[in-house]
Formats: C-alpha cells, structure tokens, sequence
C-alpha cells in the first residue's frame, strides 16, 4: 500500500499572511522596531527551523533579546489569531480526492502545527474529513522527537499501514525529516519539492510550483521500482 503525505504550512495553505506575520509582529512588539519579513524567511529556511515560536525565539536573539518562552508563545498565538482568517488554500479538496480516487493512494499530513490550528484551518477549507491520518506538534509530546526528527514520519507510516510514500514539504526541515527517515526506519519515502508560496534551493531536482505538476510527480515517483 502506498501514500501521499504532505506538509501543510507552505504546501497545503499559504502562510505568507499568517504564520510568517505572526513571527514579523511578535519579534516587532518586543523589539519596537520593524523587522523585514526578508530577514525573518530568510533567518527560518536557511536554519531549517521548523516551529515558528522558535523562529521568533532566534530573530529576538539575533538582536540580543531574551525573553520567557511561554510568554512569546501566548503573545504569538494573540497576534496569529488576529490574521488566521487571512490563509489562502493552495491544494483544495478537489485535488485530494483525485488523487485517492484515481490512484488509490492514503493520504497524510504531517505539520508542525498546533492542533488547534489545524483543526481550524481545515474545518475552514473543509479538509477536516479528507486524510487518513494526521500529525501534528502535539501529537508529539517529546519537542526532541518533532520535526525535523524522523518520528513524526515513522508514526504518521506506521498508522496510515503503508511500506511506501512519498512526502511533500516546502522547506529544509521537511528534507532533512524524510532522509533521516530513510535511515533511521529503512522505509521508502520520497521527497518532492512544492515552492509554490517559497522558493529555496534543496537538494533535489523534484519539485514544482504548480498543482497540476505536483500530481503528476506524485504519481509518476510512487510508480518508480523500489530504491530509485
């Protein structure tokens, strides 16, 4: 049995407004100064950071600024509720369901995000009913085990049942998350680049910016031998 697992900050729904605000606006409320947006996407992908607190956490200490963890993640969640609304879909129902039906796919997710907001988010654009399984922060209480550590993959593989799949992510954290997966569980995962709402570099020649090429890739990788 085969999966598509995806990303969904970045790949699913496009943050740009939301998420990546959100660490603009905190940082600023502390600092009282602008931060460019620039510096902030460009401090989180080439890190491979992956939570968005700890984002804010690493801008505050490039300025020389520390501050109590929980209070930064009460002051960011205050701010990102403030601009939630204002998430756009990148990959809608539709394109879920083609690929379950036509395939004959599982479908997966496996986030960074809290619970809470995903299940917002996807009551939302109605997706709440659309992947076999889910993982998300909490899902995974160790904050050692999360992303980009292989265990969120290898739980969201074990429970969707599959040997085989393939994973799309947006940034470095979703790359270093499946290679690590590959060695540490030896099950085929492949990886596939979606820079629709981010252009980086990752070391992979799979990717594509557009939801019809996506599906394609999906569907041609998963048809590949084992092991290519």
């Amino acid at each position: 049995m085969k999966a598509a697992i995806f990303d969904v900050d970045g790949v699913i729904i496009d943050v740009r407004n939301t998420y990546h605000q959100a660490i603009k606006e905190t940082a600023e409320s502390y600092l009282n100064r602008e931060i460019p947006l620039r510096f902030i996407k460009e401090l989180k992908f080439s890190r491979g950071i992956n939570n968005d607190w700890d984002v804010t956490k690493e801008v505050l200490k490039e300025f020389g600024v520390s501050v109590n963890y929980e209070e930064l993640v009460d002051r960011f969640t205050q701010i990102y509720d403030t601009l939630k609304d204002k998430e756009e879909l990148m990959l809608d129902r539709e394109f879920f369901e083609e690929l379950r039906k036509n395939e004959g796919l599982k479908l997966g997710v496996v986030t960074g995000r809290p619970k809470e907001d995903l299940v917002y988010s996807f009551r939302k654009f109605k997706l709440e009913d659309v992947f076999d399984v889910t993982i998300d922060e909490d899902d995974v209480w160790n904050k050692e085990l999360r992303k980009p550590h292989p265990f969120p993959l290898h739980l969201c593989m074990d429970s969707l049942g599959v040997d085989r799949a393939v994973y799309i992510g947006d940034n470095g954290a979703d790359y270093d998350m499946v290679f690590a997966y590959r060695k540490l569980y030896g099950k085929e995962v492949a990886f596939i680049h979606f820079n629709r709402a981010v252009d980086i570099e990752l070391p992979t020649d799979r990717k594509t910016d557009s939801k019809e090429e996506l599906k394609r890739l999906i569907q041609e990788v998963l048809l590949l031998p084992q092991g290519v």
